[in-house]
């Protein structure tokens, strides 16, 4: 192993990277603990950080055992003070997760129909909270064409997993007598919040901007050493790339939940950074380990300085 690449090596194929980690996550929530509703994030991230686990396990996209890509998940999300207070959109990110894990389930399945239903019932779960995630309805179905899970059966499959929930919700409130809360979150999908990015803070656009350029790094990286990949790999990380860059469409169309899109990229670039340290070992890589350590740490402290004066 070259010497450039030995810190690299070891981020890669350590044991002490992702405990780190873990103590840095709990270490800042703690600093930043304004009430027991802090917790509901934390929760929700240790759920995210288990399915992108999982993720790696069941469909090998890093092609090793490895949790590079969740400790990097849990670090940028150390680096974002403004996720660490709750809001619903947290939730979306185990969603997403969870979309993802069972879309590419049905990769060439005979039984596709049930982890599609799977999938867009937890798009479904989202758009009750976001609800401009159904614009993501034909994006996945075209998914699926790549996936070679698309027909007749998934697709009446994925309608029936999107719309079970506000089935549901309409029982409930025809029960409580306010029907009219049901189609709420189609009346705001009909009408998007106008574009204004005065709302952001500096430390939402910092983030943003860094999580973008990093992944775009990453995944042109990933891309261009796919040929070692095997088909059903190279397929899934080009719809987890193409779900990043729809992340940042979102984050440019909606800046008013910049939050959700944020940690969406997030994951994103967790899997992508995670593949190209963990498998590609040249001197651009040797690089960009450490610049990328290096802009963590600028971040995070600018982050954390910035988030300092909301007290």
């Amino acid at each position: 192993m070259p010497e450039k690449n030995r810190f690299q090596y070891h981020l890669a194929t350590g044991k002490a990277l992702f405990p780190a980690a873990i103590i840095s996550c709990l270490a800042v929530t703690g600093v930043s603990f304004r009430g027991l509703t802090d917790l509901l994030p934390l929760m929700a991230i240790g759920l995210t950080t288990y399915l992108l686990i999982e993720l790696n396990t069941s469909f090998s996209l890093i092609r090793t055992r490895t949790t590079l890509h969740a400790s990097l998940f849990l670090l940028f999300y150390v680096s974002c003070p403004f996720l660490h207070t709750y809001s619903h959109d947290i939730w979306i990110t185990p969603l997403f997760v969870a979309g993802i894990y069972f879309l590419f389930q049905s990769y060439e399945s005979p039984y596709a129909s049930t982890p599609v239903f799977h999938s867009f019932l937890c798009l479904g779960l989202g758009s009750m909270i976001f609800p401009w995630l159904l614009y993501l309805i034909p994006f996945i179905y075209l998914f699926m064409v790549n996936l070679r899970s698309f027909n007749a059966r998934t697709f009446f499959a994925g309608i029936i997993g999107t719309t079970l929930p506000y089935w549901f919700l309409l029982c409930w409130n025809l029960y409580t007598g306010e029907a009219e809360k049901t189609f709420q979150p189609f009346i705001r999908l009909a009408h998007p919040p106008a574009i204004g990015y005065d709302t952001l803070s500096l430390s939402q656009i910092v983030t943003i901007g860094t999580l973008t350029v990093l992944t775009a790094i990453c995944s042109i990286q990933v891309v261009m050493q796919g040929y070692k990949d095997k088909v059903q790999t190279r397929i899934m990380l080009r719809i987890i790339i193409m779900a990043g860059v729809i992340s940042v469409v979102l984050a440019a169309l909606l800046p008013s939940h910049i939050n959700a899109a944020v940690t969406m990229l997030l994951v994103v670039y967790a899997i992508m950074g995670g593949h190209l340290f963990a498998l590609t070992f040249n001197r651009f890589t040797g690089i960009l380990s450490w610049a990328t350590l290096g802009i963590w740490f600028l971040v995070t402290s600018f982050n954390l300085w910035t988030d300092s004066f909301n007290f």
